[in-house]
């Protein structure tokens, strides 16, 4: 919500890539938003984002119409998380902001190191932790 308030009323679309969790999908519904779902693709026995559709989107919209992506580190088996690292690289070409869903990552070590690695080299106007998850 802070980041429609703050952005322009053409910039109602936000970029999801595909989770079988409900939550981010409805939260993006309750802010008045139109989710745009990024379906995934099937990489050996694992389910990743699809990073080109992920642009490809971009592109057909437009970054004048997205408000940004919703990216998750924390996923069920055979999904692995999204690669916040090339999402934020990605936001940060196009202009367009980027929330990580890290409801679960602040346990893994590997995933903060992520986290981490996105702030610094791309676009992050957010982090949601869990406490009641992680501590």
């Amino acid at each position: 919500l802070a980041l429609r308030a703050q952005a322009e009323p053409s910039k109602k679309f936000v970029l999801w890539p595909r989770i079988d969790q409900k939550t981010c999908l409805k939260s993006i519904r309750t802010a008045g938003l139109e989710p745009v779902v990024i379906e995934n693709i099937i990489d050996g026995d694992a389910v990743r984002t699809d990073m080109e559709a992920l642009r490809k989107q971009l592109e057909k919209i437009g970054s004048d119409n997205v408000l940004g992506v919703l990216s998750t580190t924390s996923c069920f088996a055979p999904r692995v998380p999204d690669d916040v690292e090339a999402i934020a690289e990605l936001c940060a070409t196009f202009g367009v902001a980027h929330v990580i869903n890290n409801a679960y990552g602040l346990q893994c070590s590997k995933i903060c190191h992520k986290v981490d690695q996105a702030c610094r080299r791309g676009r992050v106007d957010a982090i949601v932790q869990s406490t009641d998850k992680n501590l």
